[in-house]
């Protein structure tokens, strides 16, 4: 269902460009640097439209990689905060077992006396 969906927007789409294009086939100047060029409109239209999609791929391209550099730092730092913590928890469990040594030593001997 959501394929299809889909393929009816692009449809739609695909439609709506067709018919803009037909629409707008005069030609007009376009001033580049030092000449002047007559292209239809659609083609000013369409080149603009792709050179705007790129800019924004290329912008949304270095925002992505910089959060994805951000979320890696922030992986390290939990990572080491992990690894400090199960450390920390192993020395805690071997002076839990020690008191309990010491303890069960202390009660033997009292047993003894």
């Amino acid at each position: 269902m959501k394929n299809q969906w889909r393929v009816i927007v692009i449809l739609i789409l695909v439609l709506v460009v067709a018919v803009f294009a037909v629409v707008n086939v005069n030609e007009v100047p376009l001033s580049l640097l030092f000449t002047t060029v007559h292209w239809p409109l659609v083609l000013v239209i369409l080149l603009s439209l792709v050179a705007g999609a790129l800019i924004t791929f290329l912008v949304s391209m270095g925002t992505m990689l910089a959060q994805k550099k951000q979320q890696k730092m922030e992986m390290d730092v939990a990572t080491k905060k992990i690894d400090a913590l199960r450390d920390e928890n192993a020395a805690l469990k071997r002076r839990v077992n020690n008191v309990s040594n010491e303890g069960a030593q202390k009660n033997r001997k009292l047993e003894k006396l």
